[in-house]
């Protein structure tokens, strides 16, 4: 039973904070190092000061600096429980969207019980990171993304915004962040009831979930936990998987440290399982677009070197991928890894982080490998939220960067106090 709850939320006194787009910032790994100075100039107050510092002892400088701002007031609680409806307008495609969430707290519980499904795997050093954080600072800072599935919009309908946001801000790529906090106890009942039965599915921020996790495993292992300890919770923004404001964007693929490539060679193996037909490369995403049920790829190897690989042995992916599900086996993502990465390539899976990196702009992911840094570029569609729930169904995760949500939850709008005494 997913257990859904308003929490008191830490945001910036709009007092001392007028213009919130100056503070907020993208998830803390969606930060470069650019990106990092960039908001470090841009306000002394910036939420990156919390979630990503440049300082020697990041853990204790983020905690020492959400108290001291506290007692500045530029950070203010909250007086009442809430969850916050929250609206991002957005562009992709051409097209203006809304995306319709609400951020509260779920309690967040192990996998095995079947309320919260996993879709991705997981590295063990951004895990690491996260859980030092929260053990210095016990500041739930940034909020993961979960699908649920209300078809019939009743969680919408009872989270009806009225009135001006009491929260507005635009962040980088022009994204409009609007918050409502909703405090009205008989809405915050309703929402609880609606999705009490609903199986939760964690889009995005699979580390900082498996992160709220080990701490309150930590916390257990070190003492009693109140069952309502705030710490037993994890701060979520929920979409439902029927919003028409749902983007997902599909994460490209750039091959490094391969060695010496004898490419006619390679593209001879790789016309074992696929039809290959050379495009130009200002046709790539257009040619994608049209795959339809096809499994389509495109292979960039340098400029005016691009190639579209049209998958014709499936059964291919059917010897290789094994103790999976059919629904598994269809993924794009698992065909690209299995038989292109992993079999034509030969990366094994344990060391895709030496030879692969992520690019979600086909025009980058090409300029990327034009430029040398590079030697290949494996482009694909975008992973459908329906295959996602599918998968996520059967108990089994996909490559890592299997699907890019978009917009991304931006930093700095809310947070949960999960200190010892803290009840939620």
């Amino acid at each position: 039973m997913a257990d859904i709850r308003p929490f008191r939320g830490w945001r910036y006194n709009p007092t001392r904070i007028p213009d919130l787009s100056q503070v907020i910032t993208q998830p803390y790994d969606k930060i470069s190092k650019e990106l990092q100075q960039t908001y470090l100039a841009r306000n002394p107050n910036s939420f990156v000061h919390l979630i990503l510092p440049a300082a020697p002892e990041p853990y204790s400088y983020s905690a020492a600096t959400c108290k001291q701002w506290s007692s500045q007031g530029i950070l203010a609680r909250d007086a009442q429980p809430a969850i916050y409806v929250l609206h991002q307008e957005f562009e992709v495609g051409g097209q203006r969207k809304t995306r319709k969430s609400f951020v509260a707290a779920i309690r967040a519980d192990e996998f095995e019980k079947g309320t919260v499904l996993p879709h991705e795997r997981t590295l063990s050093k951004p895990k690491a990171d996260r859980l030092n954080l929260l053990r210095t600072t016990r500041m739930d800072y940034e909020q993961i993304f979960m699908l649920y599935s209300d078809p019939d919009g009743i969680v919408e309908q009872a989270l009806t915004p009225t009135g001006a946001p009491a929260m507005q801000a635009t962040d980088d790529y022009g994204v409009v962040q609007k918050v409502w906090p909703i405090t009205d106890p008989t809405k915050l009942a309703a929402v609880h009831k609606a999705l009490a039965d609903k199986v939760m599915l964690i889009a995005d921020g699979h580390h900082r979930y498996e992160t709220a996790l080990n701490f309150r495993q930590e916390m257990e292992k070190a003492g009693t936990v109140a069952d309502d300890a705030a710490l037993r919770f994890k701060t979520t923004a929920f979409v439902n998987i029927a919003d028409p404001g749902l983007v997902i964007l599909p994460t490209h693929r750039l091959l490094y440290g391969l060695g010496e490539v004898k490419w006619d060679d390679k593209l001879a193996q790789i016309a074992k399982l696929f039809e290959v037909r050379p495009i130009k490369d200002s046709a790539v995403e257009a040619e994608l677009a049209k795959a339809g049920t096809d499994h389509l790829f495109a292979l960039h190897t340098g400029k005016d070197k691009t190639w579209l690989l049209r998958l014709t042995d499936k059964t291919a992916v059917n010897l290789l991928v094994k103790d999976r599900s059919a629904d598994f086996r269809d993924l794009d993502v698992v065909i690209l890894h299995t038989l292109l990465i992993e079999h034509v390539f030969g990366i094994p899976a344990a060391q895709i982080e030496e030879h692969v990196a992520y690019e979600r702009k086909p025009s980058e992911t090409l300029a990327k490998v034009d430029s040398s840094k590079y030697q290949a570029a494996l482009l694909l569609n975008p992973t459908r939220a329906d295959q996602v729930q599918k998968v996520a169904a059967h108990g089994e995760r996909m490559p890592q960067k299997s699907t890019d949500f978009y917009p991304k939850f931006v930093s700095g709008l809310v947070f949960m106090d999960i200190g010892d005494t803290e009840r939620i």
